[in-house]
């Protein structure tokens, strides 16, 4: 009886050397192909047929509407480490004001002049684990240092607080220039700002917070070469001497004689320096604290630069500000933002873009009574279409694994257009749900896990 094509068809996968004469180093490679068949050309169709009803929706939108200003109007945050934390409405409220912080006058008609307050969480690295976030933002002293009052539109004040609710500390920066926050492993700390149109300039803080006693000693030979002598008979000499421009210690005795402001010379770009540096004796051993803005030609006459050098001179450093904590019989802290989770992400390498309200989000579902703020991931402009992050931001924990399972029924419900279905990978921590869309074409694969993962741990509670 003639077998049927399906017939064969079954027969030959099922056993498809049978009855032949095939040698035993073909029948492997045969073998290899049909269990391994070729996945990127059936990759690439699946994800034209997913996006391609998107893009073209995309398109009847944008000219439609005579453009694409819709698009190109979202913020670019860039690769920042800025949070507006607790004192400002998440991004995209409309019609509200940024938080500010009051400086007493230096003008002789007296008043106040305010800045901007940028908020940026520090999540501190130990053996590859992350410290738990239990503590508030700290609260912020009555300001005591006077500013001129141009420097409302040149300046701006950033508070930094740790994720385990000590090193945070207040200092002065470029208006607009981006932050990126670290502690270190052994408790050293700092902060870098970029200017967002000439990366090349920027401004770095550290403090070495009485760790690395090699490396607070050796600093202070750098920079105080009165005590190069010093440093080598404590054994940590300095090899590579700095070519100051200038130098100048601000006093003979007390803290300001440990505190200096110097210029160096331009370097191979021809970018200058201009910084200050501080150092302390204690029971612990030594510390130092410095800063430096490397700048183009010109800006070392600039009042704002000296308002910067100026803040340090008189705090010793960073404002230091009391470790943030409960007291007694007081309420358990407010749950941590949409913008600080947007903060640590961002420290960990995502460049993210807010998809605006009005515009179109790929999933916009309501999970457990709580609505996304959706986050474009590396966008670069209309019509692309990026990996991107649905962040649930909820009450509690509790909340928040009510939210979890209702995004399971939402991604497995049955569905009878015949489509393909996207599964995310959804990740939680704190009263954070993150939920990480892929977009076409990239390489890996949900490559931001380990970033989403790190920056959530930071957020789970040891209770």
């Amino acid at each position: 009886m003639t077998r049927l094509p399906h017939d064969w068809e079954k027969r030959l996968q099922e056993s498809p050397f049978a009855d032949r004469h095939f040698t035993e180093k073909l029948q492997r490679n045969v073998n290899g192909r049909l269990n391994n068949p070729p996945q990127q050309k059936r990759r690439r169709w699946t994800y034209a047929a997913a996006f391609l009803p998107l893009v073209a929706l995309v398109l009847v939108i944008g000219y439609s509407s005579g453009g694409f200003s819709s698009l190109t109007g979202r913020p670019d945050h860039g690769a920042v480490s800025v949070s507006s934390g607790e004192n400002s409405p998440d991004p995209g409220t409309a019609g509200t004001q940024a938080p500010a912080l009051s400086f007493p006058s230096a003008d002789p008609s007296g008043g106040e002049v305010q800045l901007p307050l940028v908020t940026v969480l520090a999540v501190p690295s130990v053996d590859d684990g992350y410290h738990t976030v239990k503590n508030p933002v700290p609260a912020l002293p009555e300001m005591t240092f006077p500013l001129s009052a141009e420097m409302a539109e040149q300046l701006q004040a950033t508070l930094v607080y740790g994720a385990d609710g000590k090193s945070s500390y207040l200092m002065l920066s470029p208006a607009g220039w981006e932050a990126s926050a670290v502690i270190g492993a052994n408790g050293s700390y700092g902060l870098t700002f970029t200017d967002p149109a000439d990366p090349a300039q920027t401004l770095a803080y550290t403090d070495t917070n009485w760790s690395c006693q090699g490396c607070a000693i050796s600093d202070i030979g750098l920079y105080f070469p009165e005590k190069a002598d010093w440093a080598e008979e404590s054994g940590f000499p300095v090899y590579v001497p700095l070519h100051f421009k200038s130098r100048e210690l601000l006093g003979t005795g007390g803290a300001a004689g440990r505190t200096v402001r110097y210029a160096l010379q331009p370097d191979k770009d021809g970018l200058l320096a201009d910084g200050a540096a501080y150092y302390e004796e204690g029971s612990w051993g030594y510390l130092i604290r410095r800063i430096e803005l490397r700048h183009g030609s010109g800006i070392q006459e600039n009042a704002a630069m000296e308002s910067i050098l100026g803040f340090f001179a008189a705090s010793h450093g960073a404002l230091i500000l009391p470790e943030a904590g409960l007291e007694s019989g007081e309420a358990n802290p407010a749950p941590y933002s949409t913008s600080d989770l947007v903060s640590a992400l961002e420290q960990q390498g995502l460049r993210l873009t807010s998809v605006g309200p009005g515009e179109e989000h790929m999933f916009n579902k309501e999970l457990a009574g709580m609505w996304p703020d959706e986050q474009l991931i590396d966008y670069e402009g209309p019509l692309s279409i990026p990996d991107r992050l649905s962040i649930y931001t909820y009450d509690s924990a509790e909340a928040c694994a009510e939210g979890l399972e209702a995004l399971k029924l939402e991604i497995n419900r049955t569905t009878y257009d015949g489509g393909a279905r996207t599964y995310p990978h959804a990740f939680r921590g704190g009263s954070f749900l993150v939920v990480y869309w892929m977009g076409p074409g990239g390489e890996g694969g949900f490559k931001y896990d380990k970033a989403i993962k790190a920056a959530l741990a930071g957020f789970n509670s040891s209770e």
